[in-house]
């Protein structure tokens, strides 16, 4: 199981996700380490929750397109052509579900979050597609989720994310996301957290310059550090106000 969050930040986007994968043996589900966030090219991220199998398909999808993308941009051509291919591929794998199982119920698919930035305007977009080949571009909303607990990371959202918000900023929110999701017990996620950083810079000449790169451990740890402060002050501040509130009475 998998939960994937991408945010659009003022000069960037972060995506995160969990580090842990359900993998199908004979004797039964596995938990096993798996990398869930891949950099297609320096400005188009890719991430995806469900099957393993489907994602990697998927995945290999948009390598065949990444260079199109990577120069035009999510135009209406490319979305056609991708989503065309993805529409076949779980077509497929639902058929064959339901020919050897009897049902399309629980056939292995895949949710996709891409991420892109569109150059030379340095335009940042979240583009979502669902498993059943429905999609939804997410620049307005500004984040999207993908995959079990992305109720919960939602709600979280809803609350911490602005459109004003930095990419510094953003990695905290995207860090305690997971963390948070992980930590309550959503079934099947697990750590590490993996966080990539998609920045935009602008240089002398005045063209735009996409810097993306995967967060060091190190990295890592200094989020959580500001993570575990962060939820002391919010801890304090409760207990503050519960104080004053008794005393007023």
């Amino acid at each position: 199981m998998t939960l994937v969050i991408a945010l659009k930040c003022t000069n960037g986007i972060v995506m995160a996700s969990d580090g842990q994968a359900t993998v199908f043996s004979t004797g039964g589900p596995v938990r096993q380490r798996i990398k869930k966030i891949f950099k297609l090219a320096e400005n188009i991220l890719f991430g995806a929750s469900g099957s393993v199998g489907a994602i990697q398909r998927v995945r290999d999808i948009f390598r065949q397109y990444a260079t199109a993308i990577s120069q035009e941009g999510l135009y209406y051509e490319n979305t056609v052509r991708i989503r065309r291919e993805i529409f076949e591929l779980m077509k497929g794998e639902l058929d064959r579900h339901q020919a050897f199982h009897g049902r399309r119920e629980g056939a292995p698919l895949a949710d996709i979050l891409v991420c892109v930035c569109e150059l030379p305007q340095g335009k940042f977009r979240i583009w979502h597609i669902t498993a059943d080949c429905s999609e939804e571009f997410l620049d307005e909303v500004g984040y999207g989720c993908s995959g079990i607990g992305d109720t919960f990371a939602h709600t979280l959202l809803r609350n911490y994310y602005s459109e004003d918000l930095d990419i510094d900023a953003g990695k905290v929110i995207a860090y305690r996301v997971i963390k948070d999701a992980i930590d309550v017990g959503a079934f099947g996620l697990g750590e590490p957290i993996d966080i990539w950083v998609m920045r935009l810079k602008r240089e002398k000449e005045g063209k735009y310059v996409v810097r993306t790169h995967q967060l060091s451990s190190e990295e890592i740890m200094a989020l959580r550090e500001t993570y575990v402060s962060w939820k002391n002050a919010e801890r304090e501040l409760l207990f503050k106000k519960i104080l004053r509130n008794r005393k007023s009475k």
